[in-house]
Protein backbone atom coordinates (compact mmCIF):
# COMPACT_ATOMS: atom_id res chain seq x y z
CA UNK A 1 0.00 0.00 0.00
CA UNK A 2 1.25 3.49 -0.87
CA UNK A 3 0.21 6.30 1.48
CA UNK A 4 0.78 9.91 0.46
CA UNK A 5 1.01 12.61 3.14
CA UNK A 6 0.51 16.19 1.95
CA UNK A 7 2.78 18.44 4.02
CA UNK A 8 2.86 21.23 1.46
CA UNK A 9 3.71 24.25 3.64
CA UNK A 10 4.21 22.75 7.07
CA UNK A 11 7.98 23.08 7.48
CA UNK A 12 7.45 25.94 9.97
CA UNK A 13 4.37 24.59 11.76
CA UNK A 14 5.98 23.05 14.82
CA UNK A 15 2.85 21.61 16.41
CA UNK A 16 1.88 19.67 13.28
CA UNK A 17 5.50 18.66 12.61
CA UNK A 18 5.63 17.29 16.14
CA UNK A 19 2.42 15.34 15.56
CA UNK A 20 3.76 13.94 12.28
CA UNK A 21 7.08 12.99 13.84
CA UNK A 22 5.61 11.26 16.88
CA UNK A 23 2.69 9.52 15.16
CA UNK A 24 4.04 8.65 11.73
CA UNK A 25 7.40 7.44 13.04
CA UNK A 26 5.48 4.81 15.01
CA UNK A 27 3.15 3.97 12.12
CA UNK A 28 6.05 3.66 9.68
CA UNK A 29 8.12 1.42 11.96
CA UNK A 30 5.12 -0.84 12.65
CA UNK A 31 4.23 -1.18 8.96
CA UNK A 32 7.48 -1.66 7.00
CA UNK A 33 5.61 -3.40 4.18
CA UNK A 34 3.86 -0.14 3.26
CA UNK A 35 5.39 2.89 1.54
CA UNK A 36 4.91 6.44 2.84
CA UNK A 37 5.50 9.41 0.55
CA UNK A 38 5.64 12.93 2.02
CA UNK A 39 4.58 15.48 -0.60
CA UNK A 40 5.88 19.06 -0.41
CA UNK A 41 6.02 22.18 -2.54
CA UNK A 42 9.66 22.94 -1.79
CA UNK A 43 12.57 20.88 -0.55
CA UNK A 44 12.90 20.44 3.20
CA UNK A 45 13.53 17.56 5.56
CA UNK A 46 10.12 16.19 6.51
CA UNK A 47 9.52 14.21 9.69
CA UNK A 48 10.42 10.52 9.51
CA UNK A 49 12.70 10.98 6.49
CA UNK A 50 15.30 8.50 7.80
CA UNK A 51 13.15 5.39 7.42
CA UNK A 52 13.67 3.05 4.44
CA UNK A 53 9.99 2.96 3.52
CA UNK A 54 9.74 6.77 3.39
CA UNK A 55 10.22 8.98 0.33
CA UNK A 56 9.80 12.67 -0.39
CA UNK A 57 8.05 13.96 -3.49
CA UNK A 58 8.49 17.64 -4.34
CA UNK A 59 5.85 19.19 -6.57
CA UNK A 60 7.52 22.54 -7.13
CA UNK A 61 5.48 25.70 -7.43
CA UNK A 62 6.25 29.03 -5.76
CA UNK A 63 2.59 29.91 -5.41
CA UNK A 64 1.43 33.31 -4.22
CA UNK A 65 -2.28 33.47 -5.01
CA UNK A 66 -5.45 31.34 -4.86
CA UNK A 67 -5.41 30.44 -8.56
CA UNK A 68 -1.96 28.87 -8.26
CA UNK A 69 -2.95 27.09 -5.04
CA UNK A 70 -6.00 25.62 -6.79
CA UNK A 71 -3.72 24.53 -9.65
CA UNK A 72 -1.40 22.75 -7.20
CA UNK A 73 -4.10 21.01 -5.17
CA UNK A 74 -6.62 20.20 -7.87
CA UNK A 75 -4.38 19.39 -10.85
CA UNK A 76 -0.71 18.92 -10.00
CA UNK A 77 -1.32 16.90 -6.83
CA UNK A 78 -3.88 14.46 -8.36
CA UNK A 79 -1.56 13.89 -11.33
CA UNK A 80 1.34 13.11 -9.00
CA UNK A 81 -0.79 10.77 -6.90
CA UNK A 82 -1.88 8.88 -10.02
CA UNK A 83 1.73 8.57 -11.16
CA UNK A 84 2.88 7.00 -7.88
CA UNK A 85 -0.24 4.79 -7.65
CA UNK A 86 -1.14 6.09 -4.19
CA UNK A 87 -3.92 4.36 -2.27
CA UNK A 88 -4.63 7.12 0.27
CA UNK A 89 -3.98 10.84 0.68
CA UNK A 90 -3.46 12.15 4.21
CA UNK A 91 -3.60 15.95 4.24
CA UNK A 92 -2.47 17.97 7.25
CA UNK A 93 -2.63 21.57 6.03
CA UNK A 94 -6.41 21.90 6.08
CA UNK A 95 -6.96 21.42 2.34
CA UNK A 96 -8.48 18.52 0.42
CA UNK A 97 -7.93 18.15 -3.31
CA UNK A 98 -11.38 18.70 -4.77
CA UNK A 99 -10.51 16.82 -7.98
CA UNK A 100 -8.69 13.88 -6.39
CA UNK A 101 -10.46 10.52 -6.71
CA UNK A 102 -8.49 8.87 -3.91
CA UNK A 103 -9.92 8.57 -0.40
CA UNK A 104 -8.65 11.49 1.68
CA UNK A 105 -8.05 11.72 5.41
CA UNK A 106 -8.05 15.31 6.69
CA UNK A 107 -6.48 16.45 9.98
CA UNK A 108 -8.35 19.43 11.44
CA UNK A 109 -6.59 21.63 14.00
CA UNK A 110 -9.47 23.99 14.77
CA UNK A 111 -12.94 24.93 13.65
CA UNK A 112 -11.67 27.67 11.34
CA UNK A 113 -9.14 25.37 9.62
CA UNK A 114 -5.86 27.13 10.42
CA UNK A 115 -7.51 30.34 11.56
CA UNK A 116 -4.98 30.63 14.36
CA UNK A 117 -1.88 29.27 12.59
CA UNK A 118 0.52 32.23 12.72
CA UNK A 119 3.15 30.55 10.56
CA UNK A 120 0.86 30.55 7.50
CA UNK A 121 0.55 33.49 5.10
CA UNK A 122 -2.68 35.38 5.71
CA UNK A 123 -3.75 34.98 2.08
CA UNK A 124 -3.38 31.23 2.38
CA UNK A 125 -5.37 31.12 5.61
CA UNK A 126 -8.19 33.10 3.98
CA UNK A 127 -8.08 30.73 0.99
CA UNK A 128 -8.56 27.73 3.29
CA UNK A 129 -11.32 29.37 5.28
CA UNK A 130 -13.25 30.34 2.14
CA UNK A 131 -13.29 26.72 0.98
CA UNK A 132 -13.34 25.00 4.38
CA UNK A 133 -16.83 23.53 4.03
CA UNK A 134 -15.96 22.08 0.63
CA UNK A 135 -12.82 20.49 2.04
CA UNK A 136 -14.69 19.02 5.00
CA UNK A 137 -17.40 17.61 2.76
CA UNK A 138 -14.86 16.19 0.30
CA UNK A 139 -12.79 14.41 2.97
CA UNK A 140 -13.53 10.72 3.42
CA UNK A 141 -12.40 10.83 7.04
CA UNK A 142 -11.79 13.80 9.35
CA UNK A 143 -9.49 13.58 12.36
CA UNK A 144 -9.83 16.05 15.24
CA UNK A 145 -7.85 16.25 18.47
CA UNK A 146 -10.84 16.69 20.83
CA UNK A 147 -14.42 15.57 21.23
CA UNK A 148 -15.56 19.20 21.51
CA UNK A 149 -14.14 20.03 18.09
CA UNK A 150 -15.90 17.00 16.63
CA UNK A 151 -19.21 18.10 18.13
CA UNK A 152 -18.72 21.61 16.72
CA UNK A 153 -18.08 20.25 13.23
CA UNK A 154 -21.31 18.27 13.45
CA UNK A 155 -23.53 20.94 15.04
CA UNK A 156 -22.19 24.08 13.35
CA UNK A 157 -21.14 22.82 9.93
CA UNK A 158 -23.38 19.82 9.49
CA UNK A 159 -20.58 17.32 8.94
CA UNK A 160 -21.67 13.68 9.24
CA UNK A 161 -20.70 12.39 12.67
CA UNK A 162 -19.67 8.96 11.38
CA UNK A 163 -16.87 10.41 9.22
CA UNK A 164 -15.15 12.17 12.17
CA UNK A 165 -12.78 10.44 14.59
CA UNK A 166 -10.99 11.86 17.63
CA UNK A 167 -7.27 11.18 18.04
CA UNK A 168 -5.89 12.68 21.25
CA UNK A 169 -2.29 13.92 21.48
CA UNK A 170 0.43 12.13 23.40
CA UNK A 171 3.27 13.03 25.71
CA UNK A 172 7.03 12.66 25.27
CA UNK A 173 7.87 9.33 26.94
CA UNK A 174 11.38 10.35 28.03
CA UNK A 175 10.32 13.68 29.53
CA UNK A 176 10.23 12.92 33.27
CA UNK A 177 10.85 14.76 36.56
CA UNK A 178 14.44 15.50 37.57
CA UNK A 179 16.17 15.46 40.92
CA UNK A 180 16.39 18.66 42.96
CA UNK A 181 20.09 19.15 42.14
CA UNK A 182 19.44 18.93 38.40
CA UNK A 183 16.57 21.41 38.41
CA UNK A 184 18.71 23.81 40.41
CA UNK A 185 21.41 23.61 37.76
CA UNK A 186 18.85 24.46 35.08
CA UNK A 187 17.61 27.45 37.09
CA UNK A 188 21.19 28.65 37.57
CA UNK A 189 21.72 28.51 33.81
CA UNK A 190 18.57 30.37 32.76
CA UNK A 191 17.36 32.48 35.71
CA UNK A 192 20.39 32.79 38.03
CA UNK A 193 18.87 30.17 40.32
CA UNK A 194 15.48 31.89 40.72
CA UNK A 195 12.09 30.20 40.42
CA UNK A 196 10.11 31.04 37.28
CA UNK A 197 6.76 30.81 35.58
CA UNK A 198 7.02 29.54 32.01
CA UNK A 199 5.09 30.44 28.88
CA UNK A 200 5.83 28.20 25.90
CA UNK A 201 3.90 29.00 22.75
CA UNK A 202 3.43 31.40 19.84
CA UNK A 203 3.78 35.18 20.10
CA UNK A 204 1.03 36.02 17.63
CA UNK A 205 -1.50 36.05 20.50
CA UNK A 206 -0.29 39.49 21.55
CA UNK A 207 -3.35 40.48 23.56
CA UNK A 208 -3.15 37.38 25.73
CA UNK A 209 0.57 37.82 26.34
CA UNK A 210 0.07 41.46 27.29
CA UNK A 211 -2.51 40.25 29.80
CA UNK A 212 0.07 37.78 31.11
CA UNK A 213 2.59 40.59 31.60
CA UNK A 214 -0.04 42.69 33.39
CA UNK A 215 -0.94 39.73 35.61
CA UNK A 216 2.74 39.18 36.38
CA UNK A 217 2.95 42.84 37.45
CA UNK A 218 0.06 42.37 39.87
CA UNK A 219 1.70 39.19 41.17
CA UNK A 220 5.04 40.94 41.72
CA UNK A 221 3.50 43.92 43.49
CA UNK A 222 1.55 41.77 45.93
CA UNK A 223 4.02 38.98 46.60
CA UNK A 224 7.36 40.84 46.74
CA UNK A 225 9.20 37.83 45.37
CA UNK A 226 12.10 37.35 42.96
CA UNK A 227 9.99 35.00 40.80
CA UNK A 228 10.86 35.33 37.09
CA UNK A 229 8.77 34.95 33.94
CA UNK A 230 10.34 32.96 31.10
CA UNK A 231 8.81 33.34 27.65
CA UNK A 232 9.98 30.61 25.27
CA UNK A 233 8.56 31.26 21.84
CA UNK A 234 9.28 31.53 18.15
CA UNK A 235 9.07 34.80 16.26
CA UNK A 236 10.23 37.02 19.14
CA UNK A 237 12.69 39.05 17.07
CA UNK A 238 10.08 39.73 14.39
CA UNK A 239 7.35 40.74 16.83
CA UNK A 240 7.97 44.47 17.13
CA UNK A 241 4.73 45.18 18.99
CA UNK A 242 5.54 42.77 21.77
CA UNK A 243 9.19 43.87 21.99
CA UNK A 244 8.20 47.54 22.26
CA UNK A 245 5.61 46.72 24.91
CA UNK A 246 8.24 44.83 26.89
CA UNK A 247 10.70 47.73 26.73
CA UNK A 248 8.20 49.88 28.64
CA UNK A 249 7.37 47.12 31.11
CA UNK A 250 8.21 47.84 34.75
CA UNK A 251 9.43 44.33 35.48
CA UNK A 252 11.24 43.83 32.16
CA UNK A 253 14.46 42.86 33.97
CA UNK A 254 12.61 39.86 35.42
CA UNK A 255 11.22 38.65 32.10
CA UNK A 256 13.50 36.35 30.13
CA UNK A 257 12.95 35.86 26.41
CA UNK A 258 14.29 32.68 24.87
CA UNK A 259 14.54 32.70 21.07
CA UNK A 260 13.75 29.31 19.54
CA UNK A 261 15.01 27.48 22.64
CA UNK A 262 16.65 24.16 21.85
CA UNK A 263 16.54 23.19 25.50
CA UNK A 264 12.81 23.69 26.02
CA UNK A 265 12.44 20.28 27.67
CA UNK A 266 14.97 21.23 30.36
CA UNK A 267 13.33 24.61 30.83
CA UNK A 268 9.94 22.91 31.25
CA UNK A 269 11.13 20.35 33.81
CA UNK A 270 12.57 23.04 36.11
CA UNK A 271 9.65 25.50 35.91
CA UNK A 272 7.66 26.46 39.03
CA UNK A 273 4.54 26.36 36.86
CA UNK A 274 3.65 26.61 33.18
CA UNK A 275 1.05 29.16 32.06
CA UNK A 276 -1.13 29.04 28.94
CA UNK A 277 -3.06 32.33 28.87
CA UNK A 278 -4.59 31.89 25.43
CA UNK A 279 -8.21 32.38 24.48
CA UNK A 280 -7.85 29.84 21.69
CA UNK A 281 -7.04 26.23 22.36
CA UNK A 282 -3.29 25.87 22.68
CA UNK A 283 -1.22 22.82 21.87
CA UNK A 284 -2.20 20.70 24.87
CA UNK A 285 0.81 18.43 24.42
CA UNK A 286 2.97 21.20 25.90
CA UNK A 287 0.83 21.24 29.03
CA UNK A 288 0.59 17.46 29.29
CA UNK A 289 4.37 17.21 29.01
CA UNK A 290 4.68 19.68 31.88
CA UNK A 291 2.26 17.64 34.00
CA UNK A 292 4.32 14.54 33.35
CA UNK A 293 7.33 16.41 34.80
CA UNK A 294 5.48 17.37 38.01
CA UNK A 295 5.07 20.96 36.84
CA UNK A 296 1.70 22.56 37.76
CA UNK A 297 -0.37 24.00 34.91
CA UNK A 298 -2.30 27.28 34.84
CA UNK A 299 -4.47 27.18 31.70
CA UNK A 300 -7.09 29.36 30.08
CA UNK A 301 -10.59 28.10 30.83
CA UNK A 302 -11.33 27.02 27.25
CA UNK A 303 -13.48 23.99 26.60
CA UNK A 304 -10.65 22.07 24.94
CA UNK A 305 -8.22 22.72 27.80
CA UNK A 306 -10.83 21.47 30.25
CA UNK A 307 -11.53 18.36 28.14
CA UNK A 308 -7.85 17.40 27.86
CA UNK A 309 -6.52 18.55 31.24
CA UNK A 310 -9.52 17.76 33.45
CA UNK A 311 -9.08 18.46 37.17
CA UNK A 312 -5.30 18.45 36.85
CA UNK A 313 -4.98 22.13 35.95
CA UNK A 314 -5.74 25.48 37.54
CA UNK A 315 -7.95 27.58 35.25
CA UNK A 316 -8.30 31.33 34.74
CA UNK A 317 -10.21 33.66 32.45
CA UNK A 318 -7.59 34.84 29.91
CA UNK A 319 -9.42 38.14 29.43
CA UNK A 320 -9.28 39.08 33.13
CA UNK A 321 -5.84 40.20 34.32
CA UNK A 322 -6.80 40.03 37.98
CA UNK A 323 -8.06 36.46 37.61
CA UNK A 324 -4.78 35.32 36.04
CA UNK A 325 -2.84 37.10 38.79
CA UNK A 326 -5.01 35.56 41.52
CA UNK A 327 -4.37 32.07 40.17
CA UNK A 328 -0.63 32.76 39.95
CA UNK A 329 -0.69 33.81 43.60
CA UNK A 330 -2.73 30.74 44.53
CA UNK A 331 -0.06 28.48 43.03
CA UNK A 332 2.64 30.48 44.80
CA UNK A 333 1.05 30.58 48.26
CA UNK A 334 -0.89 27.35 48.59
CA UNK A 335 1.61 24.48 48.63
CA UNK A 336 -1.12 21.92 49.37
CA UNK A 337 -3.09 22.99 46.31
CA UNK A 338 0.05 22.96 44.19
CA UNK A 339 0.88 19.45 45.40
CA UNK A 340 -2.63 18.30 44.50
CA UNK A 341 -2.25 19.68 40.97
CA UNK A 342 1.08 17.91 40.59
CA UNK A 343 -0.41 14.59 41.72
CA UNK A 344 -3.48 14.98 39.50
CA UNK A 345 -1.25 16.02 36.62
CA UNK A 346 0.77 12.83 36.76
CA UNK A 347 -2.41 10.74 36.58
CA UNK A 348 -3.86 12.88 33.77
CA UNK A 349 -0.71 12.81 31.62
CA UNK A 350 -0.54 9.02 31.99
CA UNK A 351 -3.82 8.75 30.06
CA UNK A 352 -2.20 10.06 26.89
CA UNK A 353 0.27 8.18 24.74
CA UNK A 354 1.72 8.69 21.26
CA UNK A 355 1.50 4.92 20.83
CA UNK A 356 -2.29 5.15 21.33
CA UNK A 357 -2.43 8.12 18.95
CA UNK A 358 -0.48 6.27 16.28
CA UNK A 359 -2.58 3.12 16.58
CA UNK A 360 -5.79 5.15 16.41
CA UNK A 361 -4.67 7.05 13.33
CA UNK A 362 -3.49 3.88 11.56
CA UNK A 363 -6.86 2.20 12.15
CA UNK A 364 -8.63 5.25 10.71
CA UNK A 365 -6.33 5.19 7.67
CA UNK A 366 -7.22 1.55 7.02
CA UNK A 367 -10.95 2.29 7.43
CA UNK A 368 -10.67 5.23 5.02
CA UNK A 369 -9.25 3.00 2.29
CA UNK A 370 -11.93 0.31 2.66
Amino acid sequence: MIIAINTRILSEDHSINNFLQEVFSRIIVSNPEHEFIFITEKKYDPPCNLFKNVKTLVIEQQSTNPLLWKLWYNYKLPAALKKINADLLVTVDGVCSLRCKLPQLLLVKDLGLLQHADCYPKKYTRFIQSKSNSFLQKATTIITSTQILKENLVSKLGIAENKIAVIYPGVIPLLTPMEWEQTNQIKEKFTEGKEYFLYNGPLHLQGNLINLLKAFSVFKKRQKTNMQLVIAATGIKENEYFIKSLQLYKYRSEVILLHNPEEINLITVAAYAIISPTIIENDCTILLNAMQCKVPVLAANTNIHIEILGNAACYSNPDLVDDIAEKMMLLFKDEKYRATLIENGLHQAAKFSWNKSAEGLWQQMLLTIE
